[in-house]
C-alpha cells in the first residue's frame, strides 16, 4: 500500500438527528463527523478501530479544538478532510477541515492523539504503518488556534466571577466509548447543557477547546461546572469522590445570525 499524497476525504450528508435550533447541525454532530473521518482513515490502511481494540491498542484524545465559521443545515452534503501535521514517539496531531462540495470552509478542528496500550493503560510507540502510509502536511488549524502549545490553553475566569454553576451527572452506558471511558461527544453534550438558557437560546458555539487530564468511566459520578471568562465560558469536569480534575475547556459563542445558522 502506497503512502497517501493528499488529505483523506470522508463524505457525509447532515441528517435529521444531527439538527438543533431548527435546521442547524449541532456541534456534537460535527464532532461525530470528525470521529467517523478518523475511524475511516484507520480502516483505509487496514487498521480499523475494532482490529486495534482486539490487539489491546487504540488512539486516545488528550486535547482538541473546533472552530466553526458557518453552521451547515439539514440535508447539506459535507466533506471532512483529515491529515497528520506532527508526529512524536507516542502521539500525533490530527487535523480536520470541514468543507462544502464547492470548497467553502465550514469548520476547522484538530487534536492531539496518543497511541494507547489498553492493558497497561499507558502510551506506547506508534506503529510504523501509520507513519508510513498516512498523509502528513504541516498546515495546522489546530496549532493556529493554540500556537504556543500542543494542547489547548484557556483564559482565566472573568474578574469578579464568584463560584460556578454546576451539573452533577452519572456516567451511563450510552456515555462511554469502545474503550470504556467517557466519550468525547458526551463532553460536548454536557457543555451545551452547562451554559445559561439565554445563551443557548440566542447563540451557538463558534469555538471550543477541551483538554483531558483523567478518565471518567461507567458508573462514575462527575461534576460539570461553568463560569464566565473574558470572551466566553470556562468549563471543568471533576470526579467529586476524589476531586480529580478530568477535563478543562473553553467555549465562545456568537449570535445565530453571525454564523449563518438556518
Amino acid at each position: 500500500m502506497a503512502r497517501e499524497t493528499q488529505p483523506f476525504r470522508y463524505r457525509v450528508t447532515a441528517g435529521y438527528s444531527a439538527s438543533f435550533n431548527g435546521r442547524t447541525v449541532q456541534p456534537k454532530a460535527l464532532m461525530a463527523y470528525l470521529e467517523e473521518a478518523a475511524a475511516e482513515h484507520c480502516r483505509a490502511i487496514g487498521r480499523d478501530v475494532f482490529t486495534l481494540l482486539e490487539s489491546g491498542q487504540g488512539w486516545v484524545l488528550t486535547g482538541g479544538s473546533l472552530k466553526i465559521f458557518r453552521y451547515p443545515a439539514y440535508g447539506q452534503d459535507l466533506i471532512i478532510e483529515t491529515w497528520i501535521s506532527n508526529w512524536r514517539s507516542f502521539s500525533g496531531i490530527r487535523e480536520y477541515r470541514i468543507i462544502e462540495p464547492g470548497g467553502e470552509l465550514v469548520a476547522e478542528a484538530g487534536g492531539r492523539w496518543v497511541y494507547w496500550n489498553m492493558n497497561t493503560r499507558r502510551p506506547m510507540p506508534i506503529p510504523a504503518v501509520f507513519r508510513d502510509l498516512w498523509f502528513r502536511q504541516d498546515d495546522s488549524p489546530y496549532r493556529r488556534m493554540f500556537p504556543k502549545s500542543h494542547t489547548p490553553t484557556f483564559p482565566i475566569a472573568a474578574p469578579g466571577t464568584e463560584g460556578m454553576e454546576s451539573l452533577n451527572l452519572d456516567v451511563r452506558r450510552g456515555d462511554v466509548d469502545l474503550y470504556g471511558h467517557l466519550h468525547n461527544t458526551t463532553y460536548m453534550d454536557w457543555l451545551m447543557e452547562a451554559v445559561p438558557d439565554d445563551v443557548y437560546r440566542d447563540s451557538v458555539p463558534r469555538e471550543m477547546g477541551l483538554r483531558f487530564f483523567g478518565e471518567a468511566r461507567l458508573g462514575d459520578k462527575v461534576s460539570f461546572s461553568t463560569c464566565r471568562a473574558a470572551d466566553g465560558w470556562l468549563h471543568e469536569v471533576r470526579r467529586p469522590t476524589d476531586d480529580k480534575l478530568l477535563a478543562r475547556g473553553f467555549s465562545s459563542w456568537s449570535t445565530r445570525s453571525r454564523l449563518n445558522c438556518a
